[in-house]
């Protein structure tokens, strides 16, 4: 238990402005791309469709951003090129799935599918940068207000696994790249899923290469857990503030001399230790600690950099202290780590807890949303389809005004009690 402990403490610290007492210092979204009221649609193929990494998005908001109403549409369709799929043509998607959405910010992701998984063809090349080109112009064109994000794709492992299709990795890589260039020259925002995922494989490999060959175990789609990985790439593309909290508590002043993004109150020096009042502005993410595999993705890939919970306390006396939070047991820590700073949002707490009862309102909504599409999309002519996508439409939006309800914090009664070894 220990060792596992220590694993999810943070060891480094964030430059902050300390302000006296206990006054909040605020996680405020002035620099984060996504603005109140926004509605984002992800615009893919299978990988988008998977509803992974967009679930994860939504969580973060949700959980980072209680206040922001933000509405989020997925787009995805497997097997879909720049021009398009089986259910249907470019512009029948964009008609059929963006513009009656009338969305305020797009991403898109694609590059898996276009090269036809063939050794790379220069003539294919070309005709993924005509069609890329084509949609962004007939998006910015419709919708002259959207602000675009655009993707490079995840990769195609080989890596992990070996290849059916030999040299496909650089390919998708090459068309990553162009979707880089053609961003940087209409200065849009450019996520880059392929070479954060690359990186985590191959730090992943390096470690266990068992579960490093479980992050895309078909070599296309990455696994639910890898997806946080890609989730987070572009939440930091979109300048999303990577602190839930931070509360620092001096003993020998007798005060919370850091409270960010969080209120602290009723501070109390015990024979045994200190309590505390916690009111966070956040919740932690919804990352399945307890799961192996989320054990693993998140070292590999440090995504714990996009969790952060600290709690910092100096000058206590014991060596060892007890946390506890509505006084149930959380974890122990020695004096030192509590010096430091540990991240809390790995750790089982209550609001880890609520954070997971969103995700799971997610998870539902998300199936709800699959149905949806597949209504619309291939099934149009269907007696009752479309009837029934607006049914499953109106609970999602049902599910998402719970969500806002149950992602609002809610204070804490923490407390540090002094650990007795015996002998």
């Amino acid at each position: 238990m220990k060792s596992r402990q220590h694993r999810f403490i943070l060891s480094f610290f964030v430059a902050l402005l300390a302000t006296a007492g206990s006054t909040a210092q605020e996680a405020t979204p002035d620099t984060f791309f996504l603005h109140h009221g926004d509605r984002v649609v992800f615009y893919g193929d299978s990988i988008t469709a998977q509803r992974y990494y967009t679930r994860y998005i939504e969580d973060f908001v949700l959980t980072r951003y209680p206040d922001l109403n933000i509405e989020f549409f997925n787009a995805g369709v497997p097997g879909d090129t720049v021009y398009g799929g089986y259910t249907g043509d470019t512009p029948k998607r964009l008609e059929r799935d963006v513009y009656p959405l009338k969305p305020t910010a797009i991403t898109v992701m694609l590059g898996m599918n276009d090269p036809g998984y063939v050794p790379f063809d220069e003539h294919i090349f070309e005709v993924f940068k005509t069609g890329y080109k084509t949609l962004i112009g007939d998006l910015t064109t419709a919708l002259p207000q959207a602000r675009l994000t655009l993707i490079a794709s995840s990769p195609y492992d080989e890596l992990t696994h070996g290849t059916d299709f030999p040299g496909l990795s650089q390919t998708v890589k090459k068309y990553g790249m162009f979707v880089k260039q053609f961003a940087t020259d209409r200065h849009e925002k450019f996520a880059n899923f392929h070479d954060v995922l690359n990186h985590a494989l191959e730090t992943a490999m390096k470690e266990n290469p068992n579960y490093a060959a479980l992050l895309i175990p078909d070599r296309i789609h990455p696994s639910e857990t890898a997806q946080w990985v890609m989730a987070e790439e572009l939440l930091q593309t979109w300048q999303a503030s990577p602190i839930v909290s931070r509360v620092e508590l001096d003993v020998a002043s007798g005060v919370a001399c850091v409270a960010q993004n969080a209120d602290v109150s009723q501070v109390q020096f015990t024979s045994s230790g200190i309590t505390w009042t916690v009111l966070e502005h956040a919740l932690p993410l919804p990352l399945s600690t307890e799961n192996p595999m989320m054990q693993f993705t998140i070292r590999v890939a440090n995504l714990e950099l996009m969790d952060q919970e600290i709690l910092q306390v100096r000058g206590l006396g014991s060596p060892s202290y007890s946390l506890q939070i509505d006084g149930k047991p959380v974890a122990d820590f020695t004096r030192d780590q509590l010096k430091n700073g540990v991240n809390l949002a790995l750790l089982p707490t209550p609001m880890l807890d609520q954070a997971n009862g969103i995700d799971w309102l997610e998870e539902r909504k998300t199936k709800l949303d699959a149905a949806r599409l597949t209504l619309e999309a291939e099934m149009p002519s269907t007696p009752g389809a479309i009837e029934a996508a607006q049914t499953l439409r109106s609970a999602q939006k049902d599910i998402t005004r719970e969500q806002h309800e149950k992602a609002q914090p809610k204070p804490h009664k923490f407390a540090l009690v002094g650990v007795v070894k015996s002998h």
